[in-house]
């Protein structure tokens, strides 16, 4: 023998011995069978997947590996590729279950080979346990039509949106809200169910959540009449990147129809409190006069005991009308007739009247009062005086009549930047920490409705209203047996410099543009969006809308294209970076915002002090947008 055949045999031995051992180490069943179906060779996994020894299989048809369904089968798959070359499984692979020694089903992928050898087709079956990933599969497919079943079951509208804009998932409730069949159809019925130019309103949105990460709400009208408040949320995939938005929408129609229900019910009940205090307090002040006339004539028309019941009778009388002028307040604040007049006033002019007008009543009670004001503090308040004068008397009335003998009501006052919080304090029998949240509501006197203590409930509930009307706030501290405190707050600003008398700013009001702006308002909640609406109501040129937060105001932009942005103080701090490029060159008010910087050198602005009077907001719109008409 050469040694080239002796390297040659070398060779064929050790790859013959490297493929057995690759064979027999596969993690796959591998058999051999011949072109009648017989099984010429099965490597040791074969027992391990199907329960087969070896010896056991080789010889047996392959038949006695398959299902009951396709054992008969298997000579006619064998004779039809023979005949036409057409593979069924050989050369490709397919997913097929295979008959375990004790008769269960194994799932498995077979991939087929042909081979040649010596002039012999032989054919190779390579078997792969698909056990774990067909219950791994079952898994979840189970809990994908769980969590289907449930999101179904839920009466809200739910639907799935990839970012790249394909619906993937709704529920029925969704479906049936904008008559769609199948999720497929989704995209066609919102065009169909959203007003123009909603649509794009809702992909800024979108947007805006891809970006930010936080949840956004929105109502949505759709043509029909019909509101859904929507709330988006990211879906995440495990490694952290978003890739999809759910929707969850709630039909607010029936909230909304009994809410409207609900007022047109209060106005009526203002409308008739109304109506009847007017036809109540006309015979009442007559009876009020002709008893005045009465006790002022001579003392020989009435004897003494007479005289004492017609001075009952005023009495009560004044009482009763009192009530009646209370609850005609309420009334008329209700139904939304109150006018209000807001201006700079002096802070020590208000109290210092109240607390006159209030002195003889302490005095009948014994109760100390006094007007604790720094005098630091004696600038002006952004009121409406003669409401304001109403709200404090109603307080001190309060914090009187509901004292001990020899108890003590003081107002003393602390400032928060340009705001300032007074404070009705007294040593009263103070208020049950239960009993709070029913305070305002008109005719609930709390603990006093058994008591002799004169009055009907309805003081307090017409403070909260012209308080709440006058863009202020008001709050309570109580503890029960040791007294109340009565806080309310409104704008203000220190006494200036000057001796002379300072008195309401009149000027020009007026806006003097030709064509029609729309103007953005951001703020998220601040005592000036009253006020700042009132003045655009006398501006028919110019449209003001409001939002609430930034996201919101983001899709707003995208869609109005505002002429001009408004953005409160507080607000301005909180604004998102990218804004500055959004407002760029943009005409920009800010309301109370001193000592903060400008958005960026191109955006053109102008500050205003808090509280915004309709002179100073017409002239800095005017000086904005005049060069852009």
């Amino acid at each position: 023998m050469t040694d080239q055949s002796t390297m040659d045999g070398w060779r064929t031995g050790g790859s013959q011995a490297h493929y057995k051992a690759l064979v027999d180490s596969a993690a796959a069943a591998i058999l051999v069978i011949d072109d009648q179906g017989i099984i010429l060779d099965a490597n040791p996994f074969t027992h391990t997947l199907l329960g087969y020894e070896q010896q056991q299989l080789i010889g047996q048809d392959v038949a006695c590996l398959m299902p009951p369904e396709h054992r008969g089968k298997h000579g006619q798959y064998v004779e039809n590729y023979l005949a036409t070359g057409q593979p069924n499984v050989i050369g490709t692979g397919r997913r097929v279950n295979a008959r375990h020694r004790d008769g269960r089903l194994i799932p498995i992928h077979l991939a087929v080979s042909e081979v040649w050898i010596d002039e012999r087709r032989e054919f190779i079956g390579i078997m792969s346990d698909l056990s774990a990933l067909t219950h791994a599969q079952a898994t979840v497919q189970h809990e994908r039509n769980r969590l289907k079943t449930i999101i179904d079951a839920i009466g809200n509208p739910v639907f799935v949106r990839e970012l790249g804009g394909q619906y993937a998932l709704a529920n029925r409730a969704c479906l049936q809200a904008v008559g769609a069949d199948h999720v497929s159809q989704l995209a066609d019925a919102f065009g169909r169910a959203l007003p123009d130019g909603m649509r794009d309103t809702l992909n800024a949105l979108d947007h805006q959540l891809t970006v930010d990460g936080e949840p956004v709400h929105i109502d949505v009208t759709l043509r029909d009449g019909r509101t859904f408040k929507l709330a988006k949320t990211l879906i995440h995939h495990l490694a952290g990147e978003p890739y999809a938005i759910v929707t969850v929408a709630y039909d607010a129609t029936p909230l909304l129809q009994a809410m409207q229900e609900a007022e047109r019910a209060n106005q009526a009940k203002s409308d008739f409190l109304s109506a009847m205090s007017h036809e109540l307090r006309t015979p009442l002040n007559s009876v009020l006069g002709y008893a005045q006339l009465l006790l002022k004539s001579p003392t020989q028309m009435l004897a003494d005991d007479q005289r004492q019941y017609v001075d009952h009778i005023h009495q009560s009388g004044r009482h009763l009308l009192a009530l009646i002028n209370d609850v005609l307040d309420l009334a008329k604040i209700e139904a939304g007739q109150t006018v209000l007049h807001l201006t700079w006033y002096p802070v020590s002019a208000l109290i210092n009247d109240a607390i006159q007008t209030l002195s003889p009543l302490a005095e009948r009670q014994n109760v100390s009062l006094q007007n604790c004001l720094p005098t630091e503090q004696e600038g002006e308040l952004y009121v409406d005086p003669t409401r304001f004068k109403q709200i404090l008397i109603n307080l001190l009335s309060n914090a009187v009549k509901y004292n001990h003998p020899q108890g003590r009501v003081w107002v003393d006052a602390h400032t928060h930047h340009d705001s300032l919080t007074m404070t009705v304090n007294d040593t009263g029998i103070g208020i049950a920490d239960d009993q709070l949240d029913g305070l305002f509501e008109p005719f609930n006197r709390l603990v006093a409705e058994d008591s002799l203590i004169e009055g009907a409930g309805v003081g307090l509930a017409v403070t909260y209203q012209l308080v709440t009307q006058m863009q202020g706030e008001i709050r309570v501290a109580s503890q029960q047996g040791k007294g109340s405190a009565f806080s309310v707050t409104f704008p203000y600003r220190a006494k200036p410099h000057s001796s002379e008398p300072l008195v309401a700013e009149a000027s020009d009001a007026n806006i003097r543009l030709t064509q029609p702006h729309r103007v953005l308002y951001i703020d998220q909640g601040s005592h000036q969006q009253r006020l700042v609406s009132d003045c655009f109501e006398d501006w028919p040129l110019l449209t003001l809308h409001h939002a609430h937060d930034f996201s919101l105001a983001e899709a707003m932009t995208h869609r109005l294209a505002p002429s001009l942005f408004i953005i409160h103080g507080n607000d301005l701090a909180r604004m998102p970076a990218h804004w500055t490029c959004l407002v760029e060159n943009k005409p920009l008010i800010t309301l109370g915002a001193e000592g903060q910087a400008h958005c960026s050198a191109a955006t053109p602005d102008i500050r205003l002090q808090q509280p915004v009077s309709s002179t100073a907001l017409a002239a800095a719109i005017q000086s904005l947008l005049e060069d852009r008409e």
